[in-house]
């Protein structure tokens, strides 16, 4: 169960950070642009000369004039220069090669000194590299613009779709994240784990017990442990004891159901079986899996013991 909480989380904070920080802005410009393309052309056409205004351009007429060019539908003044403006209101159009060329020929025949393409839609990727009198506006360079211009009461609406659309995706991607640690922790097995990180776990034995123990060939009798106090105090009378074998040199707990056990490299497989004498009287803890740890560098690889009670 740790393994599928520790992938949830994992998976959930993911999730969550990036349809906050990413998802949900995407969705306030979307919204943002939807909305203006719901406009009458004039007033959405409005907001974006209001923006433009801050670069110093300012509206001399709202209407199209057949001798500026077709493709002009508003004419701007900046200081003593002309531009033209062509806007898009669709959020599915696209500015071609077309559209561009057609309002570099509007420009040289009204003798204006630019031109300006803007578009709730998108622009081709070939054309980002465009004429320089030419200036290209999409959508989403468009909405930081005019966000600010908005009324409050849209501009909250917005905002609070948006966060409703988020808040309803974060519940999908909790529920997706939990399922897949449910999935992982069934599919894979329980994790290998290094007793030397779980060190401080295990009692050291005394210099008494180590002088008493006497390392070697020869099979030591173990006291079996008082069995008494709670089923974690009877896991901490099992490391210890087991510590103190013969040929281990530590034990600790890694899960409630695997004893970690390390191995030293000239122990002998009598001395190993003494693990399942020390589980023996514990009613409760005595069907726990050994793991045997082999020693730090040593090539030898892990093993696993499963007491036999039968």
């Amino acid at each position: 169960m740790t393994t599928a909480f520790l992938i949830a989380l994992i998976l959930g904070t993911a999730g969550s950070a990036w349809l906050w920080l990413v998802h949900n802005r995407a969705s306030v410009v979307a919204l943002g642009l939807r909305a203006l393309a719901a406009m009458r052309w004039r007033e959405s056409s409005r907001f974006v000369i209001e923006a433009l205004e801050a670069q110093g351009f300012s509206a001399s007429r709202l209407a199209p004039d057949a001798d500026r060019g077709q493709n002009a539908d508003l004419l701007l003044n900046r200081g003593d220069q002309t531009w033209l403006l062509s806007f898009k209101q669709g959020v599915d159009y696209r500015i071609d090669p077309g559209m561009v060329s057609q309002m570099s020929a509007a420009v040289r025949d009204s003798n204006a000194s630019g031109g300006i393409i803007a578009t709730l839609g998108t622009i081709q990727g070939e054309l980002r590299k465009h004429p320089q009198d030419i200036e290209l506006i999409d959508g989403a360079t468009l909405w930081p613009l005019i966000s600010p211009l908005l009324p409050p009461s849209l501009h909250n609406d917005i905002t609070s779709r948006a966060r409703r659309l988020t808040v309803r995706a974060t519940g999908v991607v909790w529920v997706v994240a939990l399922l897949a640690g449910l999935l992982a922790s069934l599919l894979i097995p329980d994790a290998v784990v290094d007793p030397t990180r779980d060190a401080t776990d295990a009692p050291v034995a005394s210099p008494a017990d180590a002088d008493g123990s006497g390392r070697g060939e020869a099979t030591a009798v173990v006291q079996s442990p008082a069995i008494a106090g709670t089923e974690e105090e009877q896991r901490r009378d099992i490391a210890a004891a087991v510590s103190r074998l013969p040929g281990i040199a530590r034990a600790s707990w890694a899960t409630r159901s695997t004893l970690v056990a390390l191995v030293d490299a000239d122990a002998s497989e009598q001395q190993i079986d003494g693990i399942c004498k020390v589980l023996a009287p514990y009613e409760d803890l005595r069907y726990s899996r050994v793991q045997l740890q082999p020693p730090p560098g040593s090539e030898a690889p892990v093993r696993f013991l499963q007491c036999n009670w039968s």
